[in-house]
């Protein structure tokens, strides 16, 4: 059995037991009930902000377990119309009819019965020669209401039906004494509960027609307030005269009445308090009377079954620990006094002692006589994350902006040049590509490392770089370069790009590719973001345009050689040849290979191969 809580217009929650079948309709007026909301029919419930049907049941409602409902009034009041029923019997046949809601089950039965007289002791009929014995049943849904007792108990209101159709199925099958025994006493408990219910709604309505009559009383005693002050405002001063010499008269009579002063000045004589047993039986019966009136106080606070708060009898503190009890002791001597009751003398002084003591205020430290170690002296006493940072690594470089065409082609030898047999042989670059490749095989199969770990390696590989070459091409094929440091932001190259724009306020993004992935972290270095030590970036833009750089950019347009002489002055010659892949090297290789491989014959002007040729993407 799971619980349903409800949130009342006054704030109160109320927590109702509910079963698979019970209906959503029985949810709310037990609730309008206990909370004096009526009538029921006023008000709706609520999960969050949708309308709950409260002609289900919590199995068809779509309502998880130990849901939170909120009660609230709805814009016009529910109304109840005739329900069409189709009883269908055994045989596959089904009667139709209209019904009003307040029909129970079991006159439904009889109305078939009389109406048909072939029927007659049919349809609600109970076989007791059988064992067990056989009992009418009636299945809605999935519930079922079973013998003559639960059938006259069952309306159609309770099924939650108060409109529209239904189909109810007849069958009669035997039942165990033992289930109908279990049925009557579910039966007899609801209905002492629906007694209980009604009583408190007469209660509740009572209370409101009482507290209606006292404002009716409250007003009328105000209008005869202000005509009683408009009287006496029209009394002369005759009647203050009278006044006066009667207020001088009773101050001669008590003045009379007042002992000498040397009366006054004796002193008083003070009795021992003698304890007696007398005195101690009516100690007692005072601390047993106010034990049961905390015990039946915590017996009605737990009744109340109010969530997220647990109550403790005075039983209950010997299970605590001592800081717990001490805790209790303290809630309970600052609350007894606004609940009407009295504290103990041990919780007053637990309450008296978990007051903030007020003395004078504590005197602030002087650090006029402090002074720093002698060991520190010369020493640099501060230090923190940022204290061995190079900031020269994070200022921009020189830029050295080029601009390219990326269609722009570059022979450097003729297509019908024979290559010679060294060309195809392996030489030392070669080598070192493979091992580059083997490499990332091996780091590939490493463990998992930390992020402060792999941030570390990316930097201590990437520490013999001093600029990062980038090329951001753009979607009419024009490529712009140029050179960061290592440790130079994404956003430092978002700026860069921007700043050549022809619209600065265009919304663009970066993106490198194969596969596509977007530079959207700009707070990320270009060592993290796998940009160094050179890369490819793509432009993209959700505005097309023709060219999006500016004219005065596209103006300075140039040759790609320039470019590449600018990767080649940039980059080492180890560098450019350790560099895998085109994205990562948008330059030519500057590595010249051994004499016999270089195919251009001149040594002092190493360049691509014959067979590479850059064609058209």
């Amino acid at each position: 059995m799971s619980t349903v809580q409800v949130l009342c217009p006054n704030g109160r929650r109320q927590n109702v037991k509910v079963t698979p079948n019970t209906k959503l309709l029985q949810v709310l007026e037990e609730v309008c009930k206990k909370q004096g909301f009526l009538p029921p029919e006023d008000f709706t419930l609520k999960h969050g902000r949708k309308p709950v049907d409260v002609t289900l049941s919590l199995r068809y409602s779509n309502l998880p377990n130990n849901v939170k409902l909120e009660l609230v009034k709805s814009e016009s009041s529910r109304e109840e119309q005739d329900v069409l029923i189709a009883l269908q019997l055994e045989d596959g046949q089904r009667l139709q009819h209209t019904f009003p809601p307040a029909s129970s089950l079991w006159d439904i039965l009889q109305h078939w019965e009389n109406a048909d007289s072939t029927r007659k002791g049919n349809l609600c009929k109970v076989d007791p020669s059988t064992k067990p014995h056989t009992q009418t049943t009636c299945i809605y849904m999935r519930e079922e209401i079973i013998g003559e007792i639960a059938l006259q108990s069952m309306t159609l209101r309770k099924l939650g039906l108060t409109g529209g159709k239904a189909v109810i199925r007849l069958v009669h099958r035997p039942v165990d004494d033992s289930i109908m025994a279990e049925i009557l006493d579910k039966i007899e408990r609801e209905k002492t509960k629906l007694q209980k219910l009604d009583l408190m709604a007469q209660r509740q309505l009572s209370q409101q027609e009482g507290k209606s009559e006292d404002i009716v009383q409250s007003k009328e005693a105000q209008s005869v307030d202000k005509s009683s002050t408009a009287e006496d405002k029209t009394e002369g001063p005759k009647n203050s005269a009278s006044r006066i010499s009667e207020a001088m008269e009773v101050d001669a009579k008590q003045s009379a009445s007042v002992p000498s002063t040397s009366q006054q000045q004796q002193p008083m004589e003070v009795e021992d308090k003698i304890e007696t047993e007398g005195h101690r039986a009516m100690a007692t019966g005072q601390g047993h009377g106010q034990s049961n009136q905390q015990q039946d106080f915590a017996e009605t606070i737990r009744q109340m079954n109010i969530p997220g708060v647990q109550v403790f009898s005075p039983g209950d503190f010997h299970e605590l620990s001592a800081q717990e009890q001490e805790v209790a002791r303290r809630l309970a001597a600052h609350y007894m006094p606004l609940m009407g009751l009295h504290p103990s003398p041990d919780q007053q002084k637990a309450a008296a002692g978990s007051k903030p003591k007020r003395g004078r205020p504590q005197e602030a430290p002087m650090f006029s006589e402090f002074k720093f170690p002698e060991e520190t002296k010369g020493k640099e006493v501060y230090k923190n994350e940022l204290s061995e940072v190079n900031r020269e690594e994070y200022k921009p470089c020189d830029r050295q902006a080029v601009l390219f065409n990326a269609e722009e082609t570059t022979r450097t030898a003729t297509s019908n040049e024979d290559l010679p047999d060294e060309f195809f042989e392996i030489n030392e670059n070669d080598i070192k590509r493979m091992m580059v490749d083997l490499q990332k095989k091996v780091e590939a199969d490493q463990p998992l490392l930390t992020r402060s770990m792999i941030q570390e390696r990316l930097e201590s590989k990437y520490a013999k770089y001093q600029q990062v070459v980038v090329r951001v091409q753009f979607p009419d094929k024009v490529v712009l370069q140029g050179l960061f440091r290592p440790k130079e932001t994404v956003f430092a190259l978002h700026k860069f790009v921007r700043g050549h724009l022809e619209d600065k306020s265009l919304k663009f993004y970066l993106y490198t590719a194969p596969p596509k992935q977007v530079l959207k972290d700009q707070t990320l270095t270009l060592i993290q973001a796998k940009l160094a030590p050179a890369s490819v970036v793509y432009f993209g833009s959700e505005t097309t345009k023709d060219h999006y750089l500016s004219e005065a950019v596209m103006k300075e347009i140039g040759p790609k050689s320039k470019a590449e002489d600018i990767v080649g002055n940039c980059l080492s010659k180890d560098d450019t040849s350790t560099s895998t892949g085109t994205d990562s090297n948008p330059g030519p290789s500057k590595q010249p290979s051994k004499p016999a491989s270089n195919a251009s014959g001149d040594p002092k002007k190493p360049g691509v191969p014959k067979w590479f040729t850059v064609g058209k993407k």
